[in-house]
């Protein structure tokens, strides 16, 4: 069955206490539209998310959307059908934002035109690449912001978050509430500046369940699994997405941890997915050849 939420029904945290606004049954099709990180509050380069900018109001996420029998410990799966952008998108950044600060003295605003397969940056024709910044299931305790990536997902900033892949999110209350937003046409690993090309978004997807029990979102494609973990540290969130693939590759070659290590080491890539949001995250990629 095919259903659709509009971008008018978003929330701004992922928390146990946000009714759905959709419930799904499992291979339901849904075609959700989402909002721009910045609530599209910057349409011009004259705006700008200085001075009485509302930052209470960004990263929303549309949503929640129950899945029918997902329960705790179940895994939520979304397969990714196609992401239909606006044709205006924003690139933003501040001084106080990502690795090198101070850069600009000031906030500054890029207004990017969306055509066909190419975004316009300062005149220069930029290839797209579609991905979702923002997607998880509600925590079971307590409200996480959208801003905030975690075991839940969350604010994720992970570019093979595309169309064709598959996310596999922990299920922590019933129905798993799944909600998704921060689109952008484009981003770099790391997202150092502090955005990528922030836009509007349909994101078609469908929603399933697996009964095999995920500790932190993974991403699947045609040719790899990518394992990602956030922290307070990069040291902390590359410790805990390594020790993922370790037990990965364990768990399903049946062969010793230590054996495992090696193969991580020799195989599998350690990857930033992002370094500017609360907690970092990063994963490991772990390509099918091996498995």
């Amino acid at each position: 069955m095919l259903h659709r939420i509009g971008r008018d029904k978003v929330v701004y945290d992922m928390s146990p206490e946000h009714k759905p606004v959709l419930e799904v049954s499992p291979g339901d099709t849904v075609i959700v539209e989402t909002e721009d990180c910045f609530c599209h509050k910057i349409v011009s380069e004259s705006q700008t998310v200085g001075g009485d900018f509302d930052f209470t109001h960004v990263n929303p996420a549309t949503g929640p959307i129950a899945v029918k029998g997902a329960t705790p410990g179940d895994t939520i799966v979304v397969s990714i059908e196609s992401i239909e952008l606006d044709d205006q998108g924003v690139v933003e950044t501040c001084p106080a934002w990502g690795p090198v600060k101070n850069v600009s003295k000031s906030c500054v605003s890029e207004i990017v035109k969306i055509q066909g397969n190419y975004a316009s940056f300062m005149g220069e024709q930029i290839e797209i690449k579609p991905m979702i910044g923002v997607i998880g299931n509600s925590p079971a305790d307590k409200s996480i912001p959208c801003t905030t990536p975690g075991r839940h997902g969350g604010n994720l900033d992970t570019r093979d978050i595309v169309a064709g892949s598959r996310v596999f999110l922990p299920v922590f209350v019933k129905g798993g509430n799944l909600s998704l937003g921060d689109v952008h046409a484009r981003m770099g690993d790391g997202e150092v500046g502090g955005s990528g090309i922030e836009v509007r978004a349909n994101v078609k997807l469908t929603v399933d369940i697996d009964k095999m029990p995920v500790d932190s979102p993974t991403v699947e494609n045609e040719e790899a699994f990518y394992l990602l973990f956030s922290a307070k540290t990069l040291e902390e969130a590359s410790h805990g997405a390594v020790k993922r693939a370790i037990e990965f590759i364990s768990d399903w070659k049946s062969i010793p941890r230590e054996k495992a290590y090696m193969l991580t080491s020799i195989c599998c890539d350690l990857m930033i997915s992002q370094v500017v949001n609360p907690l970092v995250t990063v994963r490991v990629r772990v390509p099918k050849v091996i498995l």
